[in-house]
């Protein structure tokens, strides 16, 4: 009944997809079925964003506090609560070792293992969108200056490698394409960019086709796509092979804007929005 602010896509077979929405509510999707139950939670909080690696969920709703919880097929355990200081305005878990997670608040990054804080990390510009790599060695963080910087993760600290400039609004959101090759941008002044990591040059430039600030973004698993998702209520569609310009858009995806994002197949992207609605696309490239 409310806006779903957030999607996750777990490597299940078939697919499982979960859906969190402002109020609290956690819904578990399979592809190609539909709805399969919702997710019992002992905290019934409101959520802001959403979390999730193999049966293992990271919530956070207009507090200080995360929820750390694990759940198998439709019943939550005991969750875990956190309280990072701040309220948390992103979570990106390292995949390859989801104990590991990298929490963005307004002054900085607070980095998790498992349910501990073990360090908080001051920055000197307002932090606005985080993202780290799947093996926790690398992580990226956006600012309300539109900058990226890019961090080496050594233990519990960070140090400064690089500061990529290319946006000219805040950044939105940050992902890491599955092969690691790539990374995403997108922000407010409703620009994309594609950047290779290796390189830290632009990899797909011009991506500027939404009308309105960009809220979510995500990978094809083959890394050969990328789908930015806005509040003009669009979805847009790039090959990373393809100037931007041979884009395609899904007009109207969801009223009031899209808020997740998330491919659960190189063909199949399912997005959520305002309209509190789930919708899965079948994405056929030109």
């Amino acid at each position: 009944m409310k806006n779903v602010t957030s999607l996750s896509v777990l490597k299940n077979v078939p697919k499982t997809i979960l859906s969190s929405s402002y109020d609290g509510l956690i819904v578990k999707w399979i592809q190609g079925i539909g709805y399969s139950s919702k997710l019992r939670r002992k905290e019934n909080s409101q959520i802001k964003c959403l979390a999730a690696a193999e049966e293992e969920i990271i919530t956070s709703g207009f507090d200080n506090k995360l929820w750390r919880v694990r759940f198998l097929g439709d019943q939550c355990g005991d969750a875990d609560s956190i309280d990072v200081g701040n309220q948390p305005k992103d979570i990106s878990l390292a995949l390859l070792c989801p104990e590991l997670a990298l929490v963005a608040i307004d002054s900085g990054v607070v980095m998790l293992r498992g349910t501990k804080v073990v360090s908080t990390i001051k920055l000197d510009f307002a932090v606005t969108a985080s993202a780290i790599a799947p093996d926790g060695s690398e992580a990226i963080i956006g600012g309300q200056d539109g900058k990226l910087h890019i961090y080496s993760v050594t233990g519990d600290t960070l140090t400064e490698d690089a500061v990529l400039e290319k946006h000219r609004g805040a950044v939105s959101v940050i992902r890491y394409s599955p092969d690691v090759s790539m990374f995403a941008s997108g922000d407010l002044n409703r620009e994309a960019v594609v950047w290779d990591c290796a390189s830290r040059e632009v990899k797909l430039k011009n991506m500027l086709y939404h009308t309105a600030r960009i809220n979510c973004l995500a990978w094809s698993p083959d890394s050969k796509m990328v789908a930015t998702g806005s509040l003009d209520t669009c979805i847009i569609l790039y090959e990373i092979d393809k100037p931007a310009s041979s884009r395609m858009t899904i007009k109207g995806a969801h009223l009031g804007g899209v808020y997740g994002l998330a491919f659960t197949d190189d063909h199949s992207v399912v997005s959520s929005g305002e309209d509190a609605c789930v919708r899965v696309w079948k994405v056929n490239p030109q």
